[in-house]
């Protein structure tokens, strides 16, 4: 993974669109925030931006998030696995049938599949430095991974507090 010359600011190398650099162009990573929470969006928002990602969302529901994701480009997810109206599961399949990574973030581990026991996640409260090290790190590898293949799973003794 390239950061943009001065900055910390991931970018991603396509052959078309946006700000041209030579040969490429450099287009800003997308992270959908689901977060029903209205203090913790705006937290998680505030962490994203501040580390020079593009913010999708945030969005409280999983009928809401299945909305943006029919219509936005996104490049990693941050999910809220308990939503106002119900689990964020549908969602992580959904997002495990495009490819698309994704980091589960609760408060209560034990409301996590057994099928999702091997995805990233950060238990709230959280360390916004580990949450940012996680989230370049499963874009690192997402990158990594050939074109079609599902994100590599992470192992569970990675977890951020």
């Amino acid at each position: 993974m390239q950061l943009q010359q001065g900055s910390s600011q991931p970018v991603r190398h396509l052959d078309v669109e946006p700000r041209r650099m030579g040969e490429r162009c450099l287009i800003m990573t997308r992270i959908l925030i689901v977060e029903d929470e209205n203090f913790l969006a705006m937290e998680l928002m505030w962490i994203v931006e501040d580390a020079g990602y593009s913010v999708v969302g945030p969005e409280r529901s999983v009928a809401e998030t299945r909305q943006v994701l029919a219509s936005k480009r996104v490049d990693l997810a941050l999910l809220d696995i308990s939503l106002g109206d119900g689990m964020v599961f549908p969602i992580a399949r959904m997002l495990d049938t495009l490819g698309m990574p994704f980091v589960f973030i609760t408060s209560n581990p034990a409301l996590l599949l057994a099928e999702y026991r091997h995805r990233p996640l950060v238990t709230k409260p959280f360390r916004p430095d580990a949450l940012l090290v996680l989230i370049l790190r499963v874009l690192a590898e997402q990158a990594d991974a050939p074109l079609g293949d599902a994100p590599k799973p992470s192992s569970s003794g990675d977890r951020p507090e």
